[in-house]
């Protein structure tokens, strides 16, 4: 293969992670996994959509909330795979009153491997976690503020929890976001094009030197709409959290900066757009101080997740055109809510120091 025709290292890591293809599975398999693996026979099977792994609501007689299945791509590096639970196991040890789901032990004997029928690929069961989530609930700023509580609480609860897999490279880690330039060119018109490649030149030779300097540890990286639980009418709002699978060791205010990004409206208001995620940065501090350090990037944090959503939406939804509806259904939406911070800033004095 000549050079020019060789997949670059970032696309090589991104291909073989985000976009590894696998055959399917049947429901018909899944009902037989679970059957040989857990002793439990499905009633019904339900496939979700997910970005890269097979995830499949199932319900079981005398289990009134059911259980979510996830099946592994091939070839997925097992301590990676161990990463999720074991960050959960953690997080329950330091703070008993999270609600975060638990994952279910395979009968004595087997294996959470899906064997010949599934090309041998890890198989987790978890809890399912009924209720609303948060992206369908309109939201006021002070739960928005339950829901900064809520993620510092977790934080703290990994503060001092370390695992062989923890300091993966991650995509989805805003501390390789200077990686992602070469994806700008995967942008649908020059408008993005030209907005998200200025702002990572910005980004890598202004935010990432200051970002290195800030305090590290392992973190959620991922708390959004999609992935919370709540309740109106219960004092803490969030009952449940989900998908610990971008568990990685990055910079704590990077995490705090992707759960506000999430807090961005798309729609053209007249009220700040800024509002609901200073709320959740409030909420955050309520909890766990910051230093003047990393609250002052915040703001520069938060532009910088809208920009990696679209390069690596872009780039996923091109690669995997099976699963495109799914990889490309918010892009619109944060290229709305990027265009309403590229010329917004938090109100003076609103984050605090």
């Amino acid at each position: 293969m000549p050079d020019h025709d060789r997949p670059t290292p970032l696309v090589e890591r991104l291909s073989s992670g985000l976009a590894r293809p696998f055959e399917r599975s049947t429901d018909e398999r899944v009902i037989a996994l679970i059957q040989r693996q857990y002793g439990m026979t499905p009633a019904r099977v339900l496939r979700l959509a997910t970005e890269r792994d097979e995830t499949f609501r199932l319900w079981v007689a005398g289990e009134p909330n059911g259980f979510v299945l996830k099946i592994a791509p091939p070839g997925d590096d097992p301590a990676e795979l161990e990463l999720p639970g074991a960050a959960i196991s953690h997080a329950a040890g330091r703070d008993a009153t999270l609600p975060l789901q638990r994952f279910i032990a395979p009968l004595p004997g087997t294996s959470t491997r899906g064997g010949a029928a599934l090309d041998d690929r890890a198989t987790r069961l978890i809890r399912y976690l009924p209720g609303r989530m948060l992206s369908d609930t309109p939201t006021s700023t002070h739960q928005w503020r339950a829901v900064g509580r809520m993620l510092a609480r977790v934080a703290l609860a990994l503060a001092d929890f370390d695992h062989p897999a923890a300091g993966r490279w991650l995509a989805w880690d805003l501390a390789n976001l200077d990686d992602m330039a070469e994806l700008v060119p995967m942008l649908p018109n020059d408008e993005q094009r030209s907005a998200v490649g200025k702002l990572l030149v910005d980004f890598t030779a202004n935010t990432l030197p200051s970002l290195r300097l800030t305090p590290r540890q392992a973190v959620h990286n991922d708390f959004h709409g999609g992935n919370l639980i709540v309740d109106p009418d219960t004092r803490g709002f969030v009952t449940g959290i989900l998908d610990f699978g971008d568990v990685v060791r990055t910079h704590r205010c990077a995490d705090l900066a992707i759960a506000m990004s999430y807090a961005i409206p798309p729609s053209v208001r007249s009220d700040n757009p800024w509002t609901s995620a200073v709320a959740l940065a409030a909420g955050y501090r309520d909890v766990s101080e910051l230093s003047v350090d990393e609250v002052s990037l915040l703001p520069q944090l938060v532009r910088g997740r809208l920009a990696q959503r679209l390069l690596l939406g872009s780039w996923m939804s091109a690669t995997r055109s099976e699963n495109a509806a799914y990889t490309a259904r918010n892009l619109e939406t944060t290229w709305r809510q990027f265009l309403r911070l590229s010329d917004s800033s938090p109100p003076r004095g609103a984050l605090g120091h």
